[in-house]
């Protein structure tokens, strides 16, 4: 099959989603050029550069990587290489692992801030670091994204991280001091009525049956039912505490992820690998 079927191929494989096997027909293509086969190849960077993005929507996120290094070993100054480091930093960021997504959008960003990908990658950038907890190094960095197509974008990300630092927090030692001074007081104070209750009462009736064993002269029972009710006062303090850091942290979560709603599709934000909304013709 001549290089130019081949890669006609490999592209209607990846538009009709099939990955893996575009990844290999893609494969086919760079190995031929490479290995002297005959034909033109005019077409290998972006081959070497697809190959990489279709091995990562297949979830060969290794070979990915490696694919996306011998693209910028090869043609360190091709065009490609900025679509390869935006995606190479999604890759990363799809995995869980922010540093490394955050330095390929620096990279990129180093390239050229004025032009569309740079402009994106700072944007991406803000959102790890808000992601991080720098809202800071955020608000920033979004200053740097200036082009037309994602003022609108940062406009609303000012607008979350506004909300984001608005959250009204519970404070977890009120919740712990005000459950020691009465069961039930704290998650009163952290809006959860029915465990308010359950905890008054439960803490009630263990504590006011330790008594009353001790007062009918059943002093084992009252012992026993004593240690039960220990356990069941120190298990509602950690619990306060516990659900105060929970209330804060899906407050935070919850803002976050209203404005990954309002962003993804023109960014990509929060996304898995490789799910960018952004045309990059």
């Amino acid at each position: 099959m001549a290089p130019e079927a081949i890669f006609a191929y490999a592209e209607r494989l990846e538009a009709e989603k099939d990955d893996s096997r575009a990844a290999t027909e893609y494969g086919r293509y760079i190995a031929g050029a490479e290995g002297g086969e005959g034909g033109e190849y005019p077409r290998l960077a972006e081959a070497m550069y697809r190959f990489a993005v279709t091995l990562a929507k297949a979830g060969e996120t290794d070979r990915a990587l490696l694919a996306f290094s011998r693209l910028g070993e090869r043609f360190p100054e091709s065009e490609w290489i900025d679509r390869a480091l935006l995606r190479l930093g999604e890759v990363y960021e799809g995995a869980g692992d922010l540093p490394e997504a955050a330095q390929r959008y620096q990279a990129l960003a180093a390239r050229g801030y004025a032009t569309r990908l740079g402009a994106l990658s700072q944007f991406r950038l803000a959102w790890i670091q808000w992601r991080q907890g720098e809202p800071g190094a955020a608000r920033e960095t979004l200053k740097r994204v200036d082009h037309p197509d994602f003022r609108e974008g940062v406009f609303r990300f000012r607008e979350g991280l506004g909300e984001y630092e608005e959250v009204v927090e519970k404070d977890p030692r009120v919740a712990g001091w005000l459950t020691a001074a009465l069961p039930g007081a704290g998650h009163l104070y952290l809006g959860r009525p029915r465990d308010a209750f359950f905890s008054f009462f439960a803490n009630g009736l263990l504590l006011g049956g330790a008594i009353q064993s001790f007062r009918e002269g059943v002093p084992t029972l009252g012992v026993a039912l004593g240690l039960i009710e220990a356990g069941w006062y120190t298990g509602s303090i950690f619990s306060a505490v516990s659900l105060a850091h929970r209330y804060n942290r899906e407050a935070k979560e919850a803002v976050i992820e209203r404005l990954r709603l309002r962003l993804r599709p023109a960014t990509g934000v929060g996304g898995g690998i490789l799910e960018l909304g952004v045309d990059f013709e």
